[in-house]
């Protein structure tokens, strides 16, 4: 009889393999946990400045104020924001967008620097009932009703994303 090689992997060889790839899952664990909470406050940052962009490049082509209404969390809903336009007189201006929610795990805050407007009904603009909703209007030269800041974190507030608006000009800056 011929004398046949086994060929493949022992027992031994295949558990030293098992325990380095457990070791590397393990290092790597929360380096991508801190990946994944950035990459949420990153989108909830970027909704929020597509639509402050989308309102100040709407009021300078409409030649119409433009408003951003923010959802800071209105009756446990989550946050979200919205386009607007015409806010002087809400039965006169309409909607651009719809409601655009941020990702569940993010908060949004303004410290109190955003005004109130409280003839919005919500969530749908066929609603009776108005609620008291922040918002940030930009005019037909591109300005913002005034400077202010808003802040996208995580739940924790591990992590913060600044969104500043500057009144005379309009511009949107965002930084960490």
């Amino acid at each position: 009889m011929a004398n046949k090689r086994m060929l493949g992997f022992t027992a031994v060889e295949l558990m030293i393999v098992l325990a380095i790839m457990g070791i590397m899952f393990v290092a790597a664990a929360p380096s991508f946990v801190q990946f994944t909470r950035n990459s949420r406050i990153k989108s909830g940052a970027q909704t929020v400045v597509s639509a402050l962009h989308t309102a100040r490049s709407h009021a300078i082509t409409k030649r119409k104020n433009c408003a951003v209404l923010f959802n800071m969390d209105i009756n446990n809903s989550g946050y979200a924001v919205k386009i607007y336009w015409d806010p002087d007189g809400y039965d006169e201006g309409g909607s651009v967008t719809n409601w655009k929610t941020l990702p569940k795990t993010i908060i949004m805050t303004d410290n109190g620097t955003l005004d109130e407007w409280d003839i919005i009904p919500f969530p749908n603009d066929s609603d009776s009932a108005g609620v008291n909703v922040k918002y940030i209007w930009f005019n037909p030269t591109g300005g913002a009703s005034a400077s202010r800041t808003i802040e996208i974190s995580d739940i924790n507030r591990n992590d913060t994303s600044y969104i500043t608006i500057l009144n005379t000009t309009g511009r949107v800056r965002t930084y960490r």
